[in-house]
């Protein structure tokens, strides 16, 4: 360790550099002309499916097509928000684009066993008919499937074919589980043997790593499961992950991290992309725009959604810089900025409605998702004829009536505690 390496003793940030440290890369304004939410356009999720004479899905409306700018146009802004902004162990239902609610699960070695037990939280008697479906008193809805072999063992067997094999089983567990979006797999280079992550990425070799990520993202697309590539980028240690800064040359990022990930993304194998914990250089990967948009959207036309990974830290990686980069949905809920400084998305709505750019920005994450789920398992069953009812378990419907009552009790009880006074005043009188 003592050769190729100079000691750095301090290092004086630039007032360019800070912009990126203290995560203030954007700030809410009024600008534009606005952009246009919930309109009466007619259109659903499913008008967006192509299917053959017999009814049966051969692919979707090219992304290019106007008609997807139509269909995010119908979603209101509430709507958008609480999608971007829940984006957590599953993605929100849209009512008015009739998309249906979804579920993703990690990981590289097989959907997690904590959140997948107990498949009855993802199917319901209204699915019992599907040849997947597993009741909850099946003894097979409490199997675990985080059974696949680590991704170096799967890269040194250099068999693409095998790999892409792999994929097809996970894209079989996940219509047995109702899971559509894996979050596998992991494309990061083995920069040292000390990251704690490399039993889930592939090699120190990022040609293997590329190959390997395009033949898995084939296995799993041709079963209607996206593959959530990640994590994008240069994520090289678990220990204080979150805020180190890696700095680089941009030929060394181009011949190593990135065309690790280039494959799948280039080719739009991979239908979503999951974001690092770390920085690019003195700015969070996740709202990098040179990572996500330059890279990632022009140069190799990836048209996949983006997603963070777990947020940890609020304000570090704040939904204002990650949205307005194109850094797409936030991997934790509105609890996590709620009380900072920033605020929710939620209590920011009067504010963000006054922000084409930021709205324009959302805009393109909800479309960019649409696509990917459109060519998922979530489509299946779904028809010109489908439509979507809202169904409260009975444990919710018991919570709404006790909401009732005590919001009953409270006026009941303030009437009462305002009554002697009254009477007080009277005597007074």
């Amino acid at each position: 360790w003592s050769k190729g390496w100079k000691t750095v003793e301090n290092l004086t940030p630039t007032d360019e550099m800070m912009v990126g440290l203290t995560n203030s890369n954007y700030e809410i304004n009024d600008n534009g002309d606005g952009v246009t939410w919930g309109a009466d356009n007619g259109l659903t999720f499913v008008q967006m499916l192509q299917t053959d004479g017999n009814g049966t899905i051969t692919g979707v409306t090219d992304f290019d097509d106007p008609l997807w700018d139509s269909l995010v146009q119908q979603i209101t802004l509430d709507e958008a928000i609480h999608f971007i902004e829940w984006a957590a162990d599953d993605l929100e239902n849209i009512d008015s684009a009739m998309l249906p609610r979804c579920y993703m699960n990690d990981g590289p070695l097989g959907f997690a066993f904590d959140q997948v037990a107990g498949y009855k939280t993802r199917w319901t008697e209204s699915d019992s008919n599907n040849p997947h479906y597993v009741s909850s008193d099946q003894p097979e809805a409490g199997y675990s499937m985080a059974t696949m072999p680590t991704e170096p063992v799967v890269a040194a067997t250099y068999n693409q074919e095998l790999v892409e094999r792999e994929g097809q089983l996970y894209g079989e567990d996940a219509l047995y589980a109702k899971e559509s979006v894996t979050i596998s797999p992991g494309l990061n280079l083995h920069r040292t043997p000390y990251c704690a992550r490399n039993h889930e990425y592939y090699s120190e070799d990022s040609v293997l790593t590329n190959l390997m990520g395009k033949a898995y993202c084939r296995g799993t697309s041709s079963k209607g499961l996206v593959a959530q590539t990640k994590h994008l980028a240069f994520n090289h240690q678990e220990l204080n992950r979150s805020g180190i800064s890696i700095f680089f040359t941009e030929q060394a990022a181009r011949e190593n991290e990135l065309r690790c990930f280039q494959g799948a993304m280039s080719e739009n194998l991979t239908g979503s992309v999951m974001t690092a914990f770390n920085r690019a250089g003195t700015v969070y990967v996740g709202a990098h725009s040179g990572v996500v948009e330059q890279i990632g959207r022009r140069e190799w036309g990836f048209k996949g959604g983006y997603v963070t990974d777990m947020v940890n830290g609020a304000m570090y990686m704040n939904w204002r810089d990650t949205v307005a980069a194109g850094g797409g949905t936030m991997l934790g809920s509105a609890a996590n900025w709620d009380g900072t400084a920033m605020g929710t998305m939620e209590n920011a709505k009067d504010a963000i409605s006054r922000d084409t750019y930021f709205q324009e920005k959302m805009q393109y994450t909800l479309k960019t998702w649409l696509y990917s789920l459109a060519q998922s398992n979530l489509a299946n069953g779904m028809s010109a004829t489908t439509k979507m009812e809202t169904v409260y378990p009975w444990w919710q419907k018991a919570l709404f009536a006790a909401d009732a009552v005590l919001a009953i009790l409270t006026v009941l009880f303030a009437a009462l505690a305002l009554k002697p006074q009254k009477t007080a005043k009277k005597k007074e009188e």
